[in-house]
């Protein structure tokens, strides 16, 4: 509201009435029998980075307190009408709230900046400090890169317990009238309420819930490796004529290492948990070893001229082949079984194929499975 024959003699009048005989370090309480009601509010200005290793939340934001000190207020009729005053920050009474999980320097919100202070003629005074705030959170990226990280913010009167200060949540929410998107983070929940702690001090917190934006990570990270995984059993279709069967399977296997040592630095590492996906990945670069392995077996299967397998084995490929030999002394017929190599190696391909794309899709849809609940 505009004020009307506002001039400033007399604002100069009314600062020097309120300011007369103020005492900046004592607590304005009236009634010392009840607790000092401050309000308090969030407002959000951006998320700078979130450190998943460090487990520190970089956000630039402030508090907005809001409290009474019946020494500050006035009749607006007697100067001017002038409703509400803007006056240095050091010039009244403060409260200190401190960010009690703070990752960096232990100091009240908004110590290393002159923000304004704002007084209305009722005597309510509005300061809005505002800083970049680091804040230690537990993190969780077992499901990354759809992993979602609530941070809680814990605000703390310091210096009086219960009795001293009674803090209020102003909203419901943190402010987002002039928050900048950020393009790695979503912000899904944002409370904010006040909590009486069972210590006997109240403080003031907000519960922050940020979703990863995952495409980036889909496209660089998990489409690729879903891809070589499905390349690598492809070995198994190979002749074994061409040759190429071991070099193709080792080219697989370094090609998947090289990528693997790409790609985790943009992996969080952390052991509390693990990412699955890291998971994920080792496994599938052990298959790709056991896929070596494999093909260096049934190679050499494959020009072995006889073979003599056992019962399992009889049980698999005793209608792969089969030779009558008829003995002329006693006109009885007998059936022997007679196998090679290729017959051998012909079935472990087929085994180790089929086994391989049984265990790749189970992995892919267990991570899908778990990443999303």
């Amino acid at each position: 509201m505009p004020c009307v024959g506002q001039t400033l003699e007399n604002v100069t009048n009314l600062y020097d009435d309120l300011f007369s005989n103020y005492r900046r370090s004592i607590i304005p309480m009236n009634n010392h029998s009840e607790p000092f009601k401050i309000n308090v509010a969030f407002y959000l200005l951006s998320i700078n980075s979130f450190r998943e290793v460090e487990e520190t939340l970089v956000l630039t934001g402030g508090l907005t307190m809001v409290w009474k000190d019946t020494s500050l207020s006035w009749n607006p009729v007697d100067y001017g009408n002038i409703n509400s005053l803007d006056v240095d920050s050091k010039d009244v009474w403060l409260p200190y709230m401190y960010l009690v999980n703070n990752a960096k320097e232990f100091e009240p919100v908004g110590f290393d900046s002159a923000f304004r202070v704002n007084i209305n003629s009722s005597g309510f005074v509005h300061y809005s400090p505002g800083s970049i705030l680091e804040a230690k959170c537990q993190t969780d990226i077992s499901k990354f890169p759809l992993d979602t990280q609530p941070c809680l913010l814990d605000f703390l009167a310091w210096g009086g317990g219960a009795t001293f200060y009674k803090l209020r949540s102003y909203f419901d929410e943190v402010n987002l009238d002039f928050y900048t998107k950020d393009s790695h983070w979503e912000v899904v929940t944002r409370d904010t309420y006040a909590h009486l702690e069972p210590k006997g001090y109240y403080s003031f917190r907000m519960s922050l819930s940020l979703q990863r934006k995952p495409m980036y990570y889909i496209v660089m990270i998990v489409l690729p490796t879903m891809l070589l995984s499905l390349i690598n059993p492809l070995v198994f279709l190979l002749p074994v004529e061409s040759g190429e069967r071991i070099s193709l399977a080792m080219t697989v296997l370094l090609s998947y290492a090289i990528f693997l040592t790409l790609v985790s630095a943009s992996i969080p590492a952390s052991s509390n948990p693990m990412c699955f996906l890291l998971v994920v990945m080792i496994i599938i670069m052990l298959m790709s070893g056991l896929t070596v392995v494999a093909v260096i077996i049934t190679t050499k299967l494959y020009y072995q001229e006889e073979y003599f397998p056992g019962r399992i084995m009889t049980f698999f490929l005793y209608r792969k082949t089969r030779q009558k030999d008829v003995t002329p002394m006693d006109c009885e017929k007998k059936e022997k079984q007679l196998y090679n190599g290729k017959h051998v190696s012909d079935f472990l391909d087929k085994l180790f194929l089929f086994s391989s794309y049984v265990i790749i899709v189970i992995i892919h849809v267990t991570f899908f499975l778990y990443v999303n609940t």
